[in-house]
C-alpha cells in the first residue's frame, strides 16, 4: 500500500464505526461477526468515497480482529463500496506466541498501531475515525496529545449515547481542542473535513 510523502490519510476503525457489529453486547458481536453477513454502517462508505475523491484520502482501517477474517472483512467492505485501504489487525496464532497478543491492553495496542502508521508517514495528516463503543476517545485522544499537529481531526460514532460533555470525553481528550474532535450519529450529514488549505491547529 504505497502513498505520497504528503497528503491526507484516514485510520479508521472498523467494529460499529464502519461494520455493524454491536461490540457491548457480546453474544450479538459474535453472532454479527461469525454467523451473520456482515453489515455495514449506513452512509460510512459514500463519506470515505467522497473523501477519496475530492481531497485523494487514503485509508489505514486499524481493528482488534485477528488477521484470520483479513478476506472476509477485506471482501465485505470492498463489496459495500469502501475505497481501497491498508489493514493492520491483530496477529494471533494459536501454535506460536502471537496467541498472547489476545491478551494485549487494546488501548495500548491500537495507540502503539497508529503510532507506527504515523512514523511510517511523518508528511501526511491524519483523521482518525471510530466510535465510542470502546476506547477509541482514550485511544484518539492520548495521539492527538503526542501529535497535535499531525492530526487534524477526530470523529466518534455515538454508539453509547453519551453527549461531548461527559466526565468520560473530557478525560479521554483532556488538552485537546474541542475543535479537533465531533460526535456523529448520521455520518452523510455530519462529517465534514475543513478545507484542503486549513492546518491542524494545536493544542
Amino acid at each position: 500500500y504505497l502513498l505520497d510523502e504528503t497528503g491526507l490519510s484516514v485510520v479508521s476503525d472498523i467494529d460499529d464505526t464502519v461494520k455493524l457489529s454491536n461490540v457491548l453486547d457480546k453474544k450479538t458481536l459474535i453472532r454479527n461477526t461469525f454467523l451473520k453477513e456482515f453489515e455495514s454502517v449506513p452512509g460510512m462508505a459514500d463519506v470515505y468515497r467522497r473523501w477519496a475523491d475530492e481531497r485523494g484520502a487514503k485509508f489505514h482501517f486499524v481493528s482488534s480482529s485477528p488477521w484470520q477474517l483479513f478476506e472476509d472483512l477485506g471482501s465485505f467492505l470492498s463489496n459495500a463500496g469502501f475505497p481501497p485501504a491498508a489493514f493492520h489487525l491483530k496477529s494471533v496464532r494459536l501454535k506460536d506466541r502471537t496467541v498472547l497478543n489476545l491478551l494485549k491492553d487494546p488501548q495500548e495496542n491500537k495507540v502503539q498501531v497508529i503510532e507506527s502508521i504515523l512514523t511510517s508517514y511523518p508528511r501526511r495528516t491524519f483523521v482518525l475515525v471510530g466510535d465510542t463503543g470502546e476506547r477509541d476517545p482514550e485511544v484518539y485522544g492520548e495521539v492527538a496529545r503526542r501529535h497535535p499537529d499531525r492530526i487534524l481531526r477526530m470523529f466518534l460514532r455515538n454508539v453509547t449515547g453519551e453527549v461531548k460533555g461527559s466526565a468520560r470525553f473530557s478525560k479521554a481528550f483532556a488538552g485537546v481542542s474541542s475543535s479537533k474532535w465531533y460526535l456523529f450519529g448520521d455520518p452523510q450529514s455530519e462529517l465534514h473535513l475543513p478545507p484542503p488549505d486549513t492546518c491542524a491547529p494545536g493544542i
